[in-house]
């Protein structure tokens, strides 16, 4: 029998992989740029988007269930595009009441901040705005589980010193400590606009009784860093909480990227107007922890609040 239109197109889009994948040269270099932001087939390395794939509005989450969640509000209407890259990033671009807007998700930790702001920032041209929604530990008795956290006041950096542990790479008994176990950072501080808008949308969709603004402070770990004690490492860090507080005293939460974005806003040479909101999925001096149920109304108001404040800022 005769093949129909659909068998034709599925026909014809093999032979154009077959044909790509007969005509790729094996001697070209993988991609360009090595001692810049290196670009291959005109997309970037890791997050695997280029110009025209991602808007001046970026929401940046951990969880790429939670960059889809945030993603069902945005108009049906041109259809929101998905870009998965081999190395973990998710990128959902789309308009939220017509305003150009890209959901990214990143994973953990101040590496993949770095990657993302980075790379993003490479293939938007003119002035960003970048609002992190992700979760956090709370630092204070009244930051509870279940309510969100806002680094209206910047976010602070602590980070483990190796050389403070190099008494673990000898057996001889001369080799002794000489050093601060962490570094703390000067604090990064958020884009005060941006921060007012995000203050006000999350007051209006989850009240005022669930929100909480201050410092944040990132770490690069989350174990050692954070104060969590692991009986297999030597980590030095039973003080840590009593070392956040001193140095950081309005310090509400406690993760791992924030303070990454709001520095490298502030050290772009293009404008990026930044900040942080964080859910308090547990706090660390009383050890509760929060519901699921709640988690994911916080993820969906949330979500809904971090839209409509960067959409309506100024660029």
């Amino acid at each position: 029998g005769t093949l129909g239109s659909v068998e034709l197109s599925i026909l014809v889009v093999l032979d154009l992989l077959i044909m790509a994948e007969s005509s790729t040269d094996p001697n070209v270099p993988i991609y360009t740029n090595p001692n810049g932001v290196p670009l291959c087939n005109g997309k970037n390395l890791h997050m695997e988007v280029g110009f025209g794939d991602i808007a001046n509005r970026v929401i940046t989450v951990g969880s790429e269930h939670r960059a889809e969640k945030i993603a069902e509000y945005l108009d049906a209407s041109p259809a929101p595009k998905k870009i998965s890259s081999g190395r973990g990033f998710t990128t959902i671009t789309g308009y939220f009441k017509g305003v150009n807007v890209s959901i990214v998700a990143i994973g953990m930790g101040p590496s993949m901040m770095d990657f993302f702001v980075r790379e993003t920032r490479a293939v938007v041209e003119g002035p960003m705005a970048m609002i992190r929604f992700g979760t956090c530990g709370g630092l204070t008795l009244d930051t509870l589980p279940g309510s969100v956290m806002v680094a209206a006041e910047g976010a602070g950096y602590i980070c483990r010193n190796p050389d403070a542990f190099i008494h673990n790479y000898s057996d001889d008994s001369n080799a002794t400590k000489k050093q601060e176990s962490y570094h703390l950072s000067q604090v990064a501080p958020a884009n005060a606009e941006l921060s007012e808008l995000l203050v006000a949308a999350l007051t209006e969709h989850i009240g005022a009784d669930s929100l909480r603004t201050g410092t944040n402070v990132t770490a690069e770990s989350f174990y050692s860093s954070q104060g969590r004690i692991d009986p297999n490492f030597d980590d030095d860090n039973h003080d840590i909480n009593k070392l956040l507080v001193e140095r950081y005293p309005s310090a509400r939460s406690l993760e791992m990227e924030s303070f990454w974005l709001l520095h490298l806003a502030q050290c772009s040479k293009i404008p990026i107007k930044a900040t942080a909101a964080a859910i308090v999925l547990a706090n660390r001096l009383t050890a509760k922890v929060v519901d699921g149920h709640r988690v994911d109304e916080l993820e969906r108001k949330g979500g809904l609040s971090v839209l409509e404040a960067i959409t309506k800022v100024s660029l």
